[in-house]
């Protein structure tokens, strides 16, 4: 069993049995909610990604991933070896090289920003790098379907269409001139087969003569299924202002599965059992 974006949803109407518009609206708050208390909670071995770079000659900075978390390493890949820049502290890299025109080979990096690392000393060429950090994946929130249309051209991507029978809305996440296609973030409420829909932004109009399936599954919707309803429930009764009982339960079963994933994402995921044995711990 696996959840897609509209299951869940269903499955967090279903427990809470309300269907009231406001409610509706912010499911998918609810369920981004609970994935960023699952990626803060638990190390999942998982999610690590490496992604290549470039420092730039004179230029002190180098850019954050847009999907960073955290990082594992940085290192220099345009020399026969790796060689692993040092983290430090954003001070110590300032006092270390105080003129930041002042050039040489990459030794520390530090975060500057939320968009930059900071690089010292500031590098003397162009040097290939590599960034291995822990990553934050797609939100199940943000599963997309395809409407196939008469014509996808006069379309913008990120502009918001609207149905003409069924007035559902939705934004187009990117589109495909050649087959039609617009891929949308799954809407709150379903497009109808045969209708038009109209463009906010360039007015374009076209009938619909396909709808997919919402098929999008994450890592957590597929393996931390109880998780993402439990932890989901809790901020839906939050909202709600729901009794505490109620509440505290669903936070319970929560942090039950956070045990489980924790037990799987810090131990057995990364423990060699013919080397280590099986993770052991003591019963409670």
């Amino acid at each position: 069993m696996s959840y897609t974006l509209t299951t869940l949803k269903s499955a967090i109407q279903d427990y809470t049995e309300n269907t009231e518009t406001t409610f509706v609206s912010n499911l998918r708050s609810f369920i981004r909610s609970a994935e960023n208390r699952l990626f803060k909670m638990i190390d999942f071995e998982i999610f690590p990604k490496n992604a290549t770079s470039v420092f730039t000659s004179s230029y002190p900075y180098l850019s954050v991933p847009s999907d960073f978390f955290f990082p594992f390493s940085v290192f220099e890949t345009s020399s026969s070896s790796k060689i692993f820049l040092l983290e430090k502290d954003v001070n110590f890299l300032q006092e270390y090289n105080p003129n930041s025109s002042t050039t040489g080979t990459p030794k520390y990096y530090g975060r500057f920003d939320i968009d930059n690392f900071i690089i010292s000393p500031t590098p003397d060429s162009n040097y290939t790098c590599e960034i291995h950090y822990y990553y934050r994946p797609t939100s199940l929130a943000d599963s997309t379907i395809d409407l196939t249309v008469g014509s996808a051209n006069s379309f913008a991507v990120d502009e918001t269409i609207t149905g003409s029978s069924s007035g559902a809305t939705a934004t187009i996440d990117s589109k495909n001139d050649s087959t039609n296609k617009l891929t949308i973030i799954v809407p709150t409420t379903a497009f109808t087969n045969g209708e038009t829909v109209t463009g906010g932004t360039t007015s374009a109009s076209s009938s619909i003569s396909a709808i997919s399936s919402d098929t999008t599954t994450t890592w957590l919707s597929k393996n931390a299924i109880n998780a993402m309803l439990y932890g989901s429930l809790v901020e839906a009764y939050i909202f709600m202002k729901g009794e505490a009982d109620v509440i505290q339960m669903y936070e319970k079963r929560f942090m039950e599965e956070i045990s489980r994933l924790k037990d799987f994402g810090e131990s057995r995921e990364n423990t060699d059992a013919y080397r280590q044995g099986l993770p052991r711990r003591p019963r409670t």
